[in-house]
């Protein structure tokens, strides 16, 4: 377990061990995530979008939906229309 200080403008000093096995490069971004009354501190991912591309899983299709509710809300247009 490592100790660290923060500074009066909140800075932390990550240990040159951690940095180099978590993969913190110089200039690099870090996420801050609070969980359960924790701070976790992680490497962000250098694109964003890449790093999400493909975490839903199974038969979802957001394109799928779109045309359902569009033809669903059209269906309500002329059922509103025809009275």
């Amino acid at each position: 377990m490592c100790v660290s200080h923060i500074s009066e403008k909140g800075h932390i000093l990550i240990p040159r061990q951690l940095r180099r096995t978590l993969g913190f490069k110089p200039d690099g971004k870090v996420q801050l995530i609070e969980e359960g009354g924790r701070l976790v501190v992680a490497p962000a991912a250098e694109d964003p979008i890449a790093a999400a591309t493909g975490f839903l899983t199974g038969k979802f299709s957001l394109t799928a939906d779109l045309q359902r509710e569009h033809r669903e809300e059209a269906r309500r247009d002329r059922k509103a229309r025809s009275r």
